[in-house]
């Protein structure tokens, strides 16, 4: 069998077995590819995504036998593949991943490499805050980006600092990302020129019909109140506190991002167009969030009182 009917094969039991994607691959037969690469023993660190002028060659029996021991696992487990070979791929690099962290997957992968230029002064950047930094991917790629940047990477799950943990190593990032464990911004007491987030913003309905690999990643990670907004409104409440007077927050708000724009409607955010989104990731300045702050926590207060009140209390 050669390596281009390998694929083709394994895509159409892919497909075949109903399997949901999104979770670092877009398709049947982007997976299909990655379980032929591993099963191959080949690095996938380039494009893995498109193998059409890679010459065709034949496979061992091995290789065979271990491509369909991988799909095998991902079709009766219905776990996510990145989750099966410990490994996901964000701007260009991989990273370790295991089910203690969500999977990296951020539309901020398009816009670090570009370090948020033209709202950006890459020169002007000296410090950095990922927040829920997960498998600390972002903070790692903003090292890169910026590298005479100090780096905190910061999120609510030791498990998932854990893995960041054994990134950070992986990288030889030590001396520049310091890891915090807060919810927000518990435990952070300087201020940044740059604020990087991939916050939770999936809704209540929207959490009740997530596919079932979806709920291998931490619940944590996804979860945000009735309408996605409840982690959000408090941090953009609180960020301005910890920006410098000249700096920028960049926030992904995907699928909660009509709701966002609709609750702030005074607010003049920034969308950064994306592929696949025109309005999944936004972008504030300082002065902006401290002349929102005011009307950022009436609107939380008058959501607090309605959930009080819808719950009898």
């Amino acid at each position: 069998m050669t390596f281009h009917d390998a694929v083709a094969r394994i895509a159409g039991r892919l497909e075949a077995a109903g399997l949901a994607y999104g979770q670092g691959f877009e398709d049947a037969h982007d997976e299909a590819l990655r379980i032929a690469y591993a099963g191959a023993a080949l690095n996938p660190a380039t494009d893995i995504s498109a193998d059409s002028d890679r010459p065709d060659f034949d496979l061992e029996d091995g290789a065979v036998s271990r491509m369909d021991e991988i799909a095998g696992m991902r079709i009766a487990s219905r776990r996510p593949l990145a989750y099966i070979l410990n490994e996901a791929w964000f701007c260009g690099s991989r990273f370790y991943v295991d089910e203690r962290a969500i999977i990296p997957r951020s539309y901020l992968a398009e816009w670090i490499p570009e370090r948020f230029q033209p709202w950006v002064v890459p020169e002007r950047v000296e410090s950095v805050l990922d927040l829920c930094c997960g498998t600390g991917c972002v903070a790692i790629c903003c090292a890169m980006a910026f590298p005479h940047a100090s780096i905190v990477a910061s999120d609510l799950s030791a498990d998932a600092l854990e893995v960041a943990s054994r990134n950070v190593a992986d990288y030889g990032l030590e001396d520049r990302i310091r890891l915090n464990r807060g919810d927000r911004f518990e435990g952070i007491g300087e201020r940044f020129d740059l604020i990087v987030c991939n916050p939770p913003y999936v809704s209540k309905d929207r959490m009740s019909t997530l596919p079932d690999e979806y709920r291998h990643e931490p619940e944590i990670a996804f979860a945000a109140g009735v309408d996605g907004l409840d982690f959000i409104l408090r941090m953009l409440a609180e960020a301005n506190g910890y920006l410098t007077s000249h700096g920028i927050i960049v926030v992904e708000s995907g699928s909660a991002s009509e709701k966002l724009e609709q609750a702030l409607d005074g607010i003049p955010f920034i969308w950064l167009g994306t592929e696949f989104d025109e309005k999944a990731v936004f972008l504030l300045e300082a002065g902006q969030l401290k002349a929102a702050r005011d009307g950022i926590l009436q609107l939380i207060q008058s959501r607090t009182r309605l959930t009080r009140k819808g719950d009898g209390r």
